[in-house]
């Protein structure tokens, strides 16, 4: 009987053990859906002009994997936060500004291109580096000038303006 009884117990963990071991690999799947890409489109067919083969891609997805925007990273002006969405600021294939709204955290965004022109300004925005024309500081801190009329001057916070100082004066 005692036998039995330690043979189902044991049992009962294994079932146990292999369903923690698939909501885990679940959970680790859908997390690695919900980041965002940089990626190179070298070799895809479009209507507009193709990109050459190390001109940066990006490809953003909201929060339940499904693509959303993919866009050159030349093209796009800054991302904003608005609770748990963004707003990319881009030029579109016609030269206008445009904005798309997607469900994603603008902390996924920031770590998925660390090492890219796009660098976290401020606590709601992240910015191209390579658009920003003008640096100008008033009393309240630093604001980046874009260049276009259509787009307001971007705040740098306090917390973010070595870096970005930094990477300007680099340039």
């Amino acid at each position: 009987m005692k036998a039995v009884a330690i043979v189902s117990l044991v049992l009962a963990a294994v079932a146990l053990a292999l369903v923690c071991f698939v909501l885990i690999v679940l959970l680790a799947w859908r997390k690695s859906i919900k980041t965002v890409r940089l990626m190179n489109m070298s070799g895809v067919v479009s209507d507009t002009e193709v990109p050459s083969p190390d001109e940066k891609v990006i490809t953003l997805t909201d929060n339940e994997g499904g693509m959303k925007l993919s866009i050159r990273l030349k093209n796009i002006y800054y991302i904003e936060s608005d609770d748990n969405y963004i707003k990319v600021w881009y030029q579109d294939y016609t030269g206008s500004i445009k904005q798309y709204m997607l469900r994603c955290r603008l902390k996924t965004v920031e770590e998925s291109f660390a090492n890219s022109d796009l660098v976290r300004c401020h606590r709601k925005y992240i910015i191209n580096m390579a658009k920003v024309q003008v640096l100008h500081k008033e009393k309240d801190g630093y604001y980046a000038d874009l260049g276009v009329d259509s787009i307001g001057d971007v705040p740098v916070s306090k917390t973010y303006e070595p870096a970005v100082l930094a990477i300007f004066n680099s340039r």
